[in-house]
């Protein structure tokens, strides 16, 4: 038996060994009125303003990797909201740190250690 195999073999069994929990399943709430489309909407407008708004700072460039379902949402989005790709994902990775600090704290903890 090969190596890959092996591992194949344990790592399945103790799959089957997992009592994993049942999902949680959610009715879906149907808007009552038009009111509520509204309000979603122009939290939607807000947004893409604050994303055109944003500003970058810098020169730095990194390359990254996506999926070809998101490269085409990307690819739509500069000719459809009038916003540049390169704002929106920067946006996207400033709003996500900022809302989430445990994660830079986290971060920075780990290169500590290193």
């Amino acid at each position: 038996m090969a190596n890959g195999d092996y591992i194949s073999k344990l790592v399945q069994g103790v799959r089957s060994e997992l009592v994993l929990p049942e999902p949680e399943v959610k009715p879906l709430v149907k808007s009552k009125s038009n009111e509520t489309d509204k309000i979603g909407s122009q939290g939607i407008h807000e947004l893409i303003e604050a994303i055109k708004n944003f500003e970058v700072n810098g020169d730095s460039k990194r390359l990254i990797r996506m999926d070809a379902r998101t490269e085409e949402v990307l690819k739509l989005i500069s000719p459809t909201f009038g916003v540049d790709v390169t704002s929106f994902v920067n946006f996207l990775c400033w709003d996500f740190l900022e809302n989430n600090p445990e994660l830079v704290n986290e971060i920075k903890q780990s290169i500590q250690k290193l």
